[in-house]
């Protein structure tokens, strides 16, 4: 049986991984082989192991990667993959569910700080404030967990966690959700309730105190967060992003936070510039005291034996068109 080649191009897989997955196929490390022996090897690779987009590979090297089949993401979301230079026969897989119960951890974490206001009283102290009298009325706007409700966009493995914690607070729990076998009964007891269709959306942001995004980045999410779903939401909730940053409308948020500064927003991830994710923002965002941020780190098997892989990406939903 022919061996296929698997090359890693990632600095997120460890040696044992690595001795595993060489009693299946050949595997390489593009970092361990110089300029000349990559091409080479590039050009007899069948499956690649990747995290974010490699830069070397471009839309020529990928036309010269006759052998290559199938790529599989070690993180959740794909968006950073350009489908469009994809032959159709290559398949892709996603990582989703690997990192369901950390992000869903660090998604409430991010909401308890922001509806706490950990991070805005904490920079408070530290530029000086001492005396507690400068900290009277701050108690006004700290959000109370329990009875309140929480909103959860995008009810895969993340969202399913954040609605158990949410649960745990004494939340009552709307989950919109684009699957109509979760979505398929109007509760799903204990205080959940899913939602999906026409004005979904608008109804849950209407309808929470705290609101978690949980879904991937896709041609039909970008943006999706804008100044028409900001302006329903209610005055003080809390807006967390556990996605990707582009699916909130960058300019639209900082006139929200601005305008409103009982609303906030805290968010793991962030905008992206020249096809790639950065701190760097086009608004003053850190200079809000709405606002919290942590810089994306809540979350961190090829197919070489024949088998059906998991979590294969749908192409229809990150470009219109098919490269043959």
């Amino acid at each position: 049986m022919m061996r296929h080649n698997l090359l890693i191009m990632s600095d997120l897989v460890g040696s044992s991984e690595v001795r595993r997955l060489r009693r299946f196929a050949n595997v390489y490390r593009s970092s361990e082989l110089d300029k000349k022996t990559l091409a080479d090897r590039l050009r007899q690779t069948d499956a690649l192991l990747i995290s974010s987009w490699p830069e070397i590979l471009t839309d020529g090297t990928l036309r010269s990667m006759k052998r290559l089949r199938f790529i599989q993401g070690i993180l959740v979301g794909v968006d950073h993959i350009p489908f469009q230079a994809l032959a159709r026969k290559v398949v892709v897989s996603s990582n989703a569910g690997a990192y369901s119960l950390e992000v869903g951890e660090h998604a409430f974490g991010l909401l308890l700080s922001a509806a706490k206001r950990v991070v805005d009283t904490h920079n408070s102290v530290a530029r000086g404030k001492t005396d507690f009298k400068e900290f009277r009325g701050t108690s006004d706007d700290i959000l109370v967990l329990r009875g309140k409700t929480l909103g959860v966009i995008g009810y895969g493995g993340i969202g399913a966690v954040v609605a158990e914690l949410g649960r745990s607070f004494g939340m009552n729990v709307i989950a919109l959700s684009r699957s109509r076998r979760s979505a398929s009964g109007s509760r799903g007891g204990g205080g959940l309730r899913f939602v999906r269709g026409r004005g979904a959306l608008t109804s849950l942001l209407a309808g929470s105190d705290a609101v978690v995004l949980a879904l991937p980045l896709t041609k039909l999410t970008e943006g999706m967060i804008g100044a028409k779903e900001l302006s329903v939401a209610k005055g003080g909730a809390v807006l967390v992003n556990i996605s990707r940053g582009d699916i909130v409308n960058q300019a639209a948020l900082y006139e929200h936070l601005r305008r409103n500064p009982s609303f906030r927003y805290a968010t793991d991830v962030w905008w992206y510039k020249e096809g790639r994710e950065t701190l760097v923002t086009d608004y003053p965002f850190t200079s809000l005291p709405n606002f919290v941020g942590t810089p994306h780190i809540s979350g961190p098997t090829a197919v070489v034996r024949g088998l059906r892989p998991k979590n294969v990406v749908k192409r229809s939903e990150y470009y219109r068109s098919i490269v043959l």
